[in-house]
């Protein structure tokens, strides 16, 4: 499998890791909102932990991570999907989401359905970090003609950069326990930096991750000094499967105005001059002497 360069940005997420047993191909579950039995399809067979290290598996892997109702929207890790919910849940999926749970069948539907309620719930910072990365994985999978959809891109650098205020703060209240881990953190900080279009910030990140490369360990270490290249020459582009995206060159796709017939068709009617204006029946007032629009007086002689 060709891996992106990205994808591996998640590896700092080991310390997050929370074993599961592994599911089977097909299960069943009971939505904690309306009582609905939800089946998830396709799973991979792999545990499904809340929080995992990314090796950009196709975006149905990343479905079973997540189960999503499609009666009443409801989105839950899989996880924890059975568990009984809080009423302010239960209220904001039915006022919120029930009227679009139909579409959590496709993948990016689903997992939006669970970033919202995981933004309501207040989730940890550690676990939005987790969710909203994956939320990018699965986007990244819908990149249509090599990462053109100028929509597309600007959604992933805006969820980017939540998911970097939010590592920041887990960083200052909640950092890691081991140096290898707060190294692989550091990395994350200054990759997403670096794809959000900020090489400069991103640089003595990346820098620093790449000088304590034992400490980090092979593989981060040497992405944060092959990354930190590339933020030393001002680069923000991104490597995945079949092409490259740079969110600063990235531009909106500009369709012709086109007038209508009407407006064409129709010449437009010939400008009249304007009738001369009538003289003035009278000279002006004079100007006062304290008025600064009066000429200057005259000057005085010597």
């Amino acid at each position: 499998m060709n891996f992106s360069r990205v994808t591996l940005l998640v590896l700092l997420l080991a310390g997050f890791l929370v074993g599961t047993s592994a599911h089977a191909q097909t299960r069943s579950y009971v939505c904690p909102v309306d009582g609905a039995r939800v089946t998830q399809v396709g799973g991979d067979g792999q545990p499904a932990p809340k929080m995992y290290s990314d090796f950009e598996v196709p975006t149905e892997a990343y479905a079973n991570r997540i189960v999503a109702c499609p009666s009443c929207g409801y989105a839950q890790w899989a996880v924890e999907f059975e568990r009984p919910v809080d009423a302010s849940v239960v209220a904001y999926t039915n006022q919120n989401l029930k009227k679009d749970a139909r579409r959590v069948a496709e993948p990016r539907f689903a997992w939006k359905h669970f970033i919202d309620l995981m933004r309501f719930r207040r989730a940890p910072a550690r676990e939005q970090v987790t969710g909203l990365l994956y939320y990018t994985y699965v986007l990244k999978r819908a990149r249509p003609g090599g990462g053109q959809d100028y929509d597309l891109e600007m959604q992933i650098k805006q969820i980017r950069a939540e998911v970097l205020n939010l590592l920041f703060a887990a960083l200052k209240d909640d950092p890691p326990r081991s140096e290898r881990a707060r190294l692989e953190w550091l990395y994350l900080a200054g990759e997403l930096t670096r794809l959000t279009g900020d090489p400069k910030r991103a640089l003595p990140l990346l820098d620093d991750v790449c000088d304590l490369k034992e400490t980090a360990g092979n593989l981060v270490g040497n992405l944060a000094c092959e990354m930190a290249d590339r933020a030393r020459r001002g680069e923000c582009f991104e490597d995945y499967q079949g092409g490259f995206v740079d969110v600063t060159t990235a531009k909106p796709a500009v369709k012709p105005v086109e007038l209508p017939k009407a407006v064409t068709q129709t010449k437009a009617a010939p400008v009249k001059p304007s009738a001369p204006l009538p003289p003035m029946a009278r000279e002006a007032p004079p100007r006062g002497a304290g008025d600064a629009s009066a000429p200057p007086p005259p000057p005085i002689p010597k």
